[in-house]
């Protein structure tokens, strides 16, 4: 079927009823005229022809202009008969004619427009992802609704005619503030309200409206639930990490700075988020080797973790656990990089002192056991010496030096046992010599002389 023989819903149960009429009064136009030919006065009765023929024109705007063609050859016809053939009265007959199919062919022109206008209205009023509804600005009452409308509150097209508008309304002030704009300007435009829904109890939309002529305005909602509901988990999401105690930024695929919260702008010692975003996140690492290693696996394995040196926005040290992880959309593209940090300056801090305190603690042992070396070899020139002594003296001395030497056999006893200490310490504290060295070089690196 055409676009041309498309009539708009509504009118197309009219369609034989205007047939009838066509009929009927075209019958009766050709009666008068054949009446006002046979008396001689033909003046006022050819106008009559226009009635069916304006009719059939916009009724049926594909057949308008042969239908007046037939009428004005039967009007020409009767003409030619009742005049015996008079010329005047052919050529004025034949210019009324003329008339009387160009009005055909202009309202069937203007019918044919319209109605491709009306069919293309009507196919984006029925066919929008937007609810559209016409409503009657006196009493409010739903005049039409389209399909998205009806499926968007969870009633059939039927229903919602016999709904007041205002009863879809949950919100009173929004709704006063809708209708004394729409009074006022005579239009409204995306307000952001609550509609009732019979299936979901309630949907958020935007309605737009403007007013129309006969007392009518016609009204657009988008239902805006499901992004609203995104809206808010991203607004508390958002919140949860700007307001972390855990330090967080989040990288583009170049790994620039896009999104820091406030624990990481304490944490690199920065006044303003603008110090650290757009920059590229390697300017803040100590080792540049570092950067790229973690640059090279990242996008391989989607995650890394490890602990860095970084540089604050003060140009000193700081020392951080670092997790990144690769953000994926849900066809597995990465769309950004999420990395967390954990300050653990205090707890390096704390292992450096813990390293230097057992380092001192095998020191002494050291020194112990040699200490022990350094008591014996005096004593043996004792007891060497003292056999020269007379006997009763010497007796003493030897006792005495045999009780040192008692004692340092404990000492020796003692030794033992802290070299199982040093030992102990070794295997799970990494206390020794290269620990030793590695402290120094820290500290000479940050703390130089």
């Amino acid at each position: 079927m055409t676009i041309k023989n498309i009539f708009i819903e509504g009118e197309e149960s009219f369609a034989h009823l205007w047939l009838f009429i066509v009929v009927n009064t075209t019958i009766l136009a050709l009666l008068i005229n054949i009446l006002s030919l046979y008396y001689g006065s033909n003046d006022v009765a050819p106008f009559l022809l226009y009635i069916p023929v304006v009719i059939a024109a916009y009724w049926y705007p594909n057949r308008g202009p042969l239908f007046a063609l037939i009428i004005s050859l039967l009007y020409i016809g009767m003409v030619y008969y009742f005049t015996r053939g008079a010329m005047g009265e052919l050529i004025a007959s034949t210019i009324k004619c003329y008339v009387l199919i160009g009005v055909s062919v202009v309202i069937s022109s203007l019918a044919t427009h319209m109605r491709k206008n009306e069919v293309k209205y009507r196919g984006i009023f029925n066919h929008s992802e937007a609810g559209i509804g016409l409503i009657n600005s006196s009493d409010l009452s739903i005049i039409e609704v389209n399909k998205r409308f009806a499926e968007m509150l969870g009633y059939t097209r039927e229903e919602l005619t016999t709904i007041s508008f205002t009863d879809l309304w949950m919100d009173p002030a929004t709704k006063d503030t809708f209708f004394n704009h729409l009074n006022g300007h005579e239009n409204v435009e995306s307000l952001e309200t609550r509609f009732k829904s019979r299936i979901a109890g309630e949907r958020w939309v935007l309605i737009s409206a403007g007013k129309l002529a006969d007392k009518e305005f016609v009204c657009t909602i988008v239902d805006i639930t499901d992004s609203k509901k995104v809206k808010e988990a991203l607004l508390i999401k958002d919140h949860a990490i700007s307001s972390s105690i855990n330090a967080i930024a989040i990288l583009d695929l170049d790994f620039n700075i896009t999104y820091v919260n406030q624990s990481l702008l304490k944490m690199m010692v920065c006044d303003s988020e603008q110090d650290l975003l757009k920059k590229n996140s390697c300017k803040f690492f100590d080792s540049e080797q570092v950067f790229e290693e973690i640059r090279e696996k990242l996008p391989k394995k989607g995650s890394w973790f490890g602990e860095v040196t970084l540089i604050k926005y003060t140009k000193s040290p700081i020392f951080v656990l670092i997790s990144m992880n690769m953000v994926k959309d849900e066809t597995g593209k990465p769309i950004c990089i999420m990395v967390s940090f954990i300050d653990i300056s205090d707890r390096k801090q704390m292992e450096r002192e813990k390293q230097k305190a057992l380092e001192q603690i095998e020191q002494n042992i050291e020194q112990f056991a040699i200490l022990g070396d350094h008591i014996r070899n005096p004593l043996a020139v004792i007891m060497g010496l003292s056999s020269l002594a007379p006997s009763e003296i010497s007796d003493k001395i030897i006792l005495q030096a045999r009780e040192i030497d008692r004692i340092v056999l404990q000492l020796d006893k003692g030794w033992i046992e802290s070299e199982k200490v040093r030992d102990f310490i070794r295997r799970y504290y990494m206390v020794g010599t290269a620990g030793l060295e590695t402290h120094k070089e820290e500290k000479k690196k940050y703390h130089p002389p």
